[in-house]
C-alpha cells in the first residue's frame, strides 16, 4: 500500500517530509507529533485544523465529536437543531483540500456552539465548482441524564 510519513506543520498546513524539523513554507518548529501517515487520494478526521488556534482541551475535545450520515441519533445524544458548513477553497483546488476546509469549517461551529457532533449529515459538491462542498445535518449535544 501506498503510504508517506510526513510533517505537516500546524501553523500553516504545509506538508513536509517525515524526517524536516523545521516547515519548509513558514518555518515554524516540527516535530513528531506533527507527523500523520498520508495515503494518497484520502483523508480523516484526524487531518490538522490548521488555521485554527486550539488549545489542547479543544483539541482533544475535537478527537470525542460524534459525526454520523446515519438517519437514527447515536445514543446518549438529542438534536440541537439544524447545522450547516461549505469549504471555502479555490476552484480548482480538488476535493481532498474541499473536504479538509470543510472539516476546519465544521469542527470550528462545533467546538464554537458547543455541540459533541453532528448526525444525519449530507455533505455534496456545487454544480457551480466541484471544488466547493456543503454538509447539512444536526447538531448533537448530550442528553441529560436524569
Amino acid at each position: 500500500m501506498q503510504q508517506t510519513l510526513s510533517r505537516i506543520c500546524p501553523k500553516c498546513g504545509a506538508q513536509n517530509s517525515g524526517t524536516t524539523h523545521f516547515c519548509l513554507q513558514c518555518g515554524a518548529q516540527l516535530s513528531t507529533a506533527d507527523d500523520y501517515i498520508i495515503v494518497p487520494h484520502s483523508s480523516d478526521l484526524s487531518f490538522p485544523l490548521t488555521g485554527l488556534d486550539l488549545t489542547d482541551e479543544e483539541i482533544a475535545q475535537t478527537k470525542r465529536f460524534v459525526i454520523t450520515y446515519a438517519q437514527d441519533l447515536p445514543e446518549g445524544y438529542q438534536s440541537a437543531g439544524l447545522v450547516f458548513a461549505e469549504s471555502d477553497v479555490a476552484p480548482r483546488a480538488g476535493l481532498k483540500m474541499a473536504w479538509e476546509d470543510l472539516m476546519k469549517h465544521l469542527f470550528t461551529l462545533l467546538l464554537a456552539k458547543h455541540y459533541a457532533g453532528c448526525a444525519r449529515i449530507t455533505i455534496q459538491p456545487q454544480p457551480t465548482n466541484p471544488s466547493q462542498l456543503c454538509l447539512y445535518g444536526e447538531a448533537l449535544v448530550a442528553t441529560p441524564q436524569s
